[in-house]
């Protein structure tokens, strides 16, 4: 083993929460390219949630389709299949509207803290 020779916490090798770690041999990452990872976390945060919300939005209108499908076509969908989508839409609407509450409900408590 190697010994340790500089300090890997020293605030050049630190970053948020990611720590940039030095390979002292080839074998370390067995012949695979290493990533780097200096993106922003608050944009990765908003990229997941707007990703999310997309999701969820699409999963509203496929439920809202297939309910429009039923009607004009009653043999072309099976009613479980309906049922199933419509009750995903709503799980993830719920979740969705649960998030939003207690993120503000958050923010209200950070902003009134004394």
């Amino acid at each position: 083993m190697l010994p340790i020779t500089e300090n890997f916490f020293h605030q050049n090798n630190v970053t948020g929460d990611f720590v940039s770690l030095k390979t002292s041999d080839a074998r370390h990452n067995n012949g695979r390219a290493v990533k780097v990872l200096g993106e922003d976390p608050a944009k990765n945060f908003s990229d997941a949630l707007v990703m999310a919300l997309e999701k969820v939005n699409e999963q509203q209108v496929s439920a809202e389709t297939l309910g429009q499908k039923v009607v004009s076509d009653p043999k072309g969908v099976e009613a479980h299949t309906l049922m199933i989508q419509a009750e995903k839409a709503r799980m993830s609407l719920t979740l969705v509207k649960n998030i939003a509450d207690l993120a503000v409900r958050t923010y209200r408590e950070l902003s009134n803290l004394r």
